[in-house]
């Protein structure tokens, strides 16, 4: 080309929740075997069979013809006067403050992206790539991230957070993901109270990613953002792909809570407001069902039910690992998933599926590969399971992280065997 097409931070731009799945097709080409995905959280593509009830509100909706035409820039008025009354609260928030977008990537990128170039969001480490990659895109450099103690539940470090925000007057918003992906953890209100005295301190902004805010295990309090905010401005971002769950429908939402209370952080909201209305307006479908997706009388036992499952999983996880020296694992305390730290972690070579998957290996690790991710690509060609590297979450930790979705039994035992196999003959 005359020009050169890649700006000079697109090496920034990774995604390795989706980017282990071409290693790992390849490697099943390679193998000839199935691999067990464990690396993405689509409960649909798990084999939740979505129920009738939830077909039959689709069919029913897709056949109003309201249901095919632009909606508000905001969002259909219904789904946003529904979610301020179950999931806000009119204290701090307004109709006018609900803006849905095309899944929560595209909010995050809305987010980041009317932001001045040379301030900055502080994140989380672990967090999501979604969140670390748009960070680092929007600032052109590494995102800059506060830690998740493994050794306290993978609570927020708190004086880290306040190190971060006092010698660094760049920072302008604090990212909390809670309940946490991929930690699986759920702060205690204490914490996140912290978190809302060093913002308000020195005058930062908080943006709480809450999807899971209905996935939370039995006895374990969820703490809302507009609960402990008070007047200080914020985000809460929530969607429907986790705990309708519907995944494909990119739906998601901005709760904007006290938006007069800043006028430079109200005028930021606004731009915010204009980017989507150059979009026009978010897909209208899954806006029209949602409320009566939410509020259909089977909703909250199909949801419990889940829960259910993955609590089991959790515990069959926690008990297994527990015997594995090498790893340490905190129990979840809701969502899908689990993290396994991998203590000490050599670079060791598995016995592959065959010749061509290891010349595959070999030629993808030597390169500049951490030693997690070549602790993933070796169970990939070993024993056809796929998990995703804790490193790929912005962490300086060893480990892994694999979902509880796995609707077979015997298939999730299986699959924890197979991993710890491979951790055995790693170490």
């Amino acid at each position: 080309m005359r020009k050169n097409l890649l700006r000079a931070d697109s090496a920034l731009l990774s995604y390795p929740i989706r980017e282990v799945v071409l290693i790992g097709k390849q490697l099943e080409q390679l193998g000839n075997f199935s691999m067990i995905w464990e690396n993405i959280g689509d409960p649909v593509s798990a084999g939740e069979a979505v129920p009738d009830w939830m077909k039959a509100i689709t069919q029913e909706k897709i056949s109003d013809d309201k249901s095919f035409a632009y909606t508000d820039s905001r969002g259909f008025i219904e789904a946003r006067e529904f979610v301020l009354q179950h999931f806000s609260s009119e204290k701090i928030c307004t109709i006018d403050d609900i803006l849905f977008f095309n899944g929560l990537g595209e909010a995050i990128n809305k987010i980041l992206n009317n932001l001045p170039r040379e301030v900055r969001v502080l994140m989380p480490s672990p967090t999501y790539p979604s969140h670390a990659t748009a960070e680092a895109m929007h600032a052109g450099c590494d995102f800059i991230s506060y830690a998740l103690d493994p050794e306290n539940n993978w609570e927020p470090d708190l004086e880290e957070i306040e190190n971060k925000v006092k010698y660094n007057d760049s920072v302008v918003a604090i990212l909390v993901i809670n309940p946490n992906n991929p930690t699986g953890s759920v702060y205690r209100r204490e914490t996140l109270e912290k978190i809302i005295d060093i913002a308000k301190q020195y005058n930062c902004f908080l943006i709480f990613d809450e999807i899971y805010h209905h996935m939370t295990f039995d006895g374990v309090e969820m703490t809302y953002l507009h609960e402990i905010i008070g007047d200080m401005p914020g985000l809460s971002l929530k969607g429907i792909s986790k705990d309708i769950p519907w995944p494909g429908s990119r739906c998601g939402w901005v709760e904007i809570y006290n938006a007069e209370k800043d006028e430079n952080f109200r005028d930021y909201v606004k731009m915010i407001l204009l980017a989507k209305m150059l979009e026009v307006c978010s897909t209208t479908l899954p806006q029209v069902i949602l409320p009566h997706l939410y509020s259909h009388p089977e909703y909250k036992s199909y949801l419990a039910s889940r829960i259910r499952k993955y609590e089991r999983r959790a515990d069959e996880a926690m008990a297994f690992f527990a015997k594995i020296p090498q790893v340490r694992m905190n129990k979840p305390k809701g969502v899908f998933y689990c993290v396994v730290e991998l203590l000490d972690l050599p670079r060791a070579k598995l016995d592959a599926k065959n010749k061509a998957v290891r010349l595959f290996l070999d030629k993808l690790e030597a390169g500049s590969v951490s030693d997690d991710f070549q602790f993933v690509y070796e169970l990939m060609g070993s024993k056809g399971v796929c998990v995703v590297p804790l490193t790929g979450f912005g962490s300086h930790i060893n480990g892994f992280r694999m979902t509880l979705l796995q609707q077979d039994d015997a298939i999730f035992t299986e699959t924890l065997e197979k991993i710890g196999e491979a951790i055995v003959e790693c170490y």
